[in-house]
């Protein structure tokens, strides 16, 4: 047999060899990971914080209109938060939000830092600052607090060749990814494609079994001054990315009202 033919043969086994080792090893990797552990998720809430406050003593923290004065083709907008009264549910969830990030931001736990940021051409609505958000510890277990640590996590985490893990995250990321864990905790039943509705959702069910002092209100209202007093800019930032996230999402939903429904 020629000697050119012998090592063609010789090079096809070796590559055909190498191939099905590739073959294994990835098989094997992937049947690893796979069948990997899921990591320890965090128990479920078992404290008020200020977006329960805010969501149940609604009329204390936002603009409410009576439902006789919205049309019925509009109040899919809208969340009743009393009998007879309606609020704009993105603005009631804008606030629970905030309320919630001033209240970790009195407590010590959470600090930001805003920097600069080149607008988006292309996008209108684009910020011209970042908000950078830095936890000390881990939150308490409200139902945002929980949130809040999730979104946290998946913000800082490194993404493969993409991003190197952080110690800080954007606020707009980790307001995401809070909420992507609030649709994940509501469930595929219970979960709606506006998120700003699921967040509303997730919370009122978790306030039903918990008793709230009216008391409360004072605290949280308290918070929410001292933040805006203390740091106006910072405050206006922080809310202005909160609305800017809400309407983000917003944009990935179907707008009943372009539908016709």
């Amino acid at each position: 047999m020629p000697l050119g033919i012998v090592l063609v043969v010789f090079w096809l086994l070796v590559i055909s060899l190498g191939i099905a080792a590739l073959i294994v090893i990835g098989y094997r990797q992937l049947n690893r990971w796979l069948n990997a552990p899921d990591e320890p998720i965090l128990p479920p809430p078992n404290q008020i914080g200020a977006e329960c406050v805010v969501l149940k003593f609604a009329e204390q923290f936002v603009e409410t209109f009576p439902k006789s004065e919205i049309p019925e083709w509009r109040r899919h907008r809208y969340t009743e938060v009393a009998e007879g009264k309606l609020a704009l549910t993105d603005q009631l969830a804008e606030m629970m939000l905030f309320a919630a990030l001033a209240e970790l931001w009195q407590q010590g736990i959470v600090s930001f830092r805003v920097v600069p940021k080149d607008p988006d051409p292309f996008d209108p609505n684009s910020l011209d600052k970042e908000t950078w958000v830095n936890m000390g510890q881990m939150l308490p277990l409200t139902p945002l607090g929980r949130s809040f640590t999730v979104g946290f996590k998946m913000a800082t985490k490194p993404v493969w060749l993409l991003r190197e893990e952080r110690n800080e995250a954007a606020l707009e990321d980790m307001v995401e990814f809070a909420l992507r864990e609030v649709r994940r905790c509501l469930g595929w039943r219970k979960a709606k494609r506006n998120s700003a509705e699921n967040l509303i959702r997730y919370v009122r069910e978790f306030t039903e079994s918990q008793s709230i002092p009216s008391e409360a209100i004072d605290s949280v209202k308290g918070a929410i001054t001292a933040f805006q007093s203390q740091n106006a800019e910072l405050a206006e930032t922080v809310r202005a990315t909160i609305s800017y996230t809400l309407m983000a999402l917003r944009r990935l939903e179907p707008d009943r009202d372009e539908l016709g429904l």
